[in-house]
C-alpha cells in the first residue's frame, strides 16, 4: 500500500518504521549491541553542545514527501532543536550516523548514503559492529559522500569538518 505524505504524517511517531517511495518499511528490532553502540555514540558526542549542536536519535528525517529515514544518531544545530518534534528536516542535520546490523546492511551501506547526500546532509558516519567496531566517516562532496577515514580500536575519530566530534573508538567498544 502506497501512502501519501499526509497519510504517513498522520500516523503516530515510530522510529522502527521508515517511508521509502511511499511504502512503509518496518525495520528489524535492534539488538542489544546495536543499541549499546548507538547509545555510546550519542554519549560520546554530547560535547557537541559546546559547539552549538544537539545530539539525539533515532529520529525521523524528512528527506522528501515519500522518503523518511530514522538515523540511529542525529546531530542538529541547536536553533533547530525542538523538544516536542518527532522529525527534523535534512538541512538541520549536521551529522547522521547509522549503526549497521542484521537487516539494515544494504540500506546503511548503499541506499541511505545516497539519499542523505542528495538531501544535502553534510556528514554521514557508518558504524560497522561485526566482527569489530569500525567507524567510517564521510563528508559531502560535489557528487555524493567522500570517505574521510576509517577508525578502529585504539583510534580517535578525527574527521575533517567535525573536529568537535572527536571520540575515542575504545569508548564505543567498551559500551
Amino acid at each position: 500500500m502506497v501512502l501519501t505524505a499526509d497519510e504517513y504524517d498522520a500516523l503516530p511517531p515510530n522510529n522502527l518504521r521508515e517511508l521509502v517511495d511511499g511504502v512503509v518499511r518496518v525495520m528489524a528490532t535492534p539488538t542489544f549491541w546495536h543499541q549499546d553502540v548507538a547509545d555510546a555514540l550519542k554519549n560520546a558526542l554530547r560535547g557537541a553542545g559546546e559547539h552549538g549542536y544537539r545530539v539525539s536519535g533515532p529520529i525521523e528525517v524528512r528527506l522528501g514527501n515519500l522518503l523518511r529515514r530514522n538515523p540511529d544518531v542525529v546531530v542538529v544545530r541547536r536553533e533547530h532543536y525542538d523538544r516536542r518534534a518527532s522529525r527534523v528536516l535534512p538541512e538541520h542535520v549536521v551529522l547522521a550516523v547509522e549503526v549497521v546490523s542484521p537487516g539494515s546492511e544494504t540500506d546503511d551501506r548503499r541506499e541511505k548514503p545516497v539519499e542523505y547526500a542528495e538531501a544535502g546532509m553534510e556528514h554521514y558516519w557508518r558504524v560497522e559492529i561485526d566482527p569489530e567496531i569500525a567507524i567510517h566517516t564521510f563528508r559531502l562532496g560535489d557528487n555524493g559522500y567522500l570517505e574521510t577515514g576509517v577508525w578502529k580500536a585504539g583510534d580517535v575519530v578525527d574527521a575533517p569538518g567535525v573536529r568537535w566530534a572527536r571520540i575515542l573508538v575504545d569508548d564505543i567498544i567498551d559500551a
